[in-house]
């Protein structure tokens, strides 16, 4: 494909000019962008430079034979949210707008890329749905509408129940989901429930009732789930089957908010297993924490505990825990704008204090070893323990692909461009974000 052959040379490009640590030079990356959004077939605001060009945005209610060919395993497919649609995108092809109503909030990729599901929120109407689009065909349907998320159980003075959590159940078009309650006032208040629904059938159905579910987290092989509460951890099949609660208990943690605190489990590569890192029932007057091994059987064990670990610091949604689950990495308040990149082994070993100063935790390399952190502005930085760390651009909003390659969002200049770096360095615009929402997921 001409515009995968010209982005290829383009990296090339971006590579030779990285500086000795890694980074690229403002300037440069801009000149370089600019190249590569025209090889892409779009200007900066994501608008194809001509609509009768091959590599040109496809856009929804074109003749679905004239869209790109899916290709086979292995590619890189990314669903993501611009101008408050729904987008999607291959690993050097243009992107393709697959929605066009707006509302977007949130998106979730099957692993075969031909389904994205995705949060519509009407906010002048006051109406949530969960829908679903053929990445192929553009073809979007509704999978909970509001009035039925409604009935699901008595209001009880909320306004609505509304989709929270959603995913695939991987290698299947099933999406789980779960629900909460909106009500006048600021708050988040959960139904911990989890329902089945069949995207290709619309067939919805309540596999754990409300109090018996939870946030889910599927294991590696998406044979088993974590399944959290803001008191207990548990495992259960994604079908509902064999539901095994309380296998770690603990006290409800104070966040001095309107929301609980759901740990976040980290799954062992071999499925046995879980991670999980409790806080202090209340971080304002004990910074401690406690990580716990939680075995899908048996007892669980306590690894390591924490000290020094200021929980509003660290109370995002990207796991701390490493995927091997031999390592923490946390952050340890210096000052209000300063803090120490504190990694510790959960062998109870020596931590080590690898960076200082306004850092952000952006994520684990999924080989355990390596990981992402930004200072201010956002430098993304590549380390690892005993090395120096490399610079990586600008960005947030990280997830890595595989352990060569990662997702971001460029949000530095007044053009936000959602990128994928490829280790040790080079970086490449998968396409250009408007509007004040995004998201994205993807599967290869």
């Amino acid at each position: 494909m001409k515009t995968r052959s010209l982005i290829l040379l383009l990296l090339a490009m971006l590579l030779a000019l990285a500086g000795c640590d890694g980074s690229v030079d403002e300037d440069t990356m801009g000149t370089v962008v600019a190249a590569t959004l025209e090889a892409m077939g779009v200007d900066e605001a994501g608008e194809p430079l001509d609509s009768s060009s091959p590599d040109a945005t496809v856009e929804v209610g074109e003749d679905p034979t004239d869209a790109p060919v899916m290709s086979g395993p292995g590619v890189l497919q990314v669903a993501y949210i611009s101008g408050a649609d729904v987008w999607f995108v291959e690993d050097g092809a243009a992107p393709i707008q697959l929605t066009t109503s707006g509302n977007v909030e949130r998106v979730a990729l099957s692993t075969d890329g031909q389904l994205a599901a995705f949060t519509w929120h009407d906010l002048a109407l006051d109406i949530y749905e969960l829908r679903v689009v053929d990445t192929v065909v553009g073809t979007e349907w509704v999978l909970f509408s509001q009035p039925d998320l409604d009935a699901i159980y008595p209001l009880d003075g909320a306004i609505h129940h509304v989709p929270y959590q959603f995913d695939f159940i991987p290698d299947t078009h099933t999406v789980l989901v779960n629900t909460r309650e909106i009500y006048e006032g600021p708050g988040l208040v959960q139904n911990n429930d989890l329902w089945s629904i069949d995207a290709d059938t619309s067939t919805r159905t309540l596999l754990l009732d409300p109090g018996q579910g939870g946030d889910f987290y599927f294991s590696p092989s998406g044979d088993m789930l974590a399944l959290v509460l803001p008191t207990s951890l548990g495992f259960v099949r994604p079908d509902g089957s064999d539901r095994s609660p309380d296998h770690l208990t603990f006290p409800f943690v104070m966040t001095y908010s309107e929301y609980a605190y759901y740990p976040i489990p980290v799954w062992a590569p071999d499925e046995s297993t879980v991670a999980v890192l409790i806080p202090a029932e209340d971080p304002f007057v004990d910074d401690s924490a406690l990580v716990w091994r939680v075995p899908v059987a048996g007892a669980p064990t306590p690894l390591l505990d924490l000290t020094g670990f200021r929980f509003f610091l660290n109370s995002g949604k990207t796991p701390t825990i490493a995927p091997d689950l031999s390592t923490i990495a946390f952050l340890r308040e210096i000052t209000t704008t300063s803090a120490d990149l504190v990694v510790a082994p959960l062998d109870g070993s020596a931590e080590s204090i690898y960076a200082s100063g306004n850092l952000s935790w952006q994520g684990w390399n999924p080989d355990s070893t390596q990981f992402v952190y930004t200072d201010a502005p956002r430098n993304l930085l590549l380390g690892s323990t005993g090395t120096p760390a490399v610079g990586l651009g600008f960005g947030s909003r990280l997830q890595w692909v595989d352990v060569d390659t990662f997702l971001y969002l460029d949000e530095l200049t007044s053009t936000h461009r959602f990128g994928k770096v490829d280790l040790p360095g080079t970086a490449s615009v998968l396409a250009v974000i408007s509007g004040s929402v995004f998201g994205y997921d993807f599967t290869q």
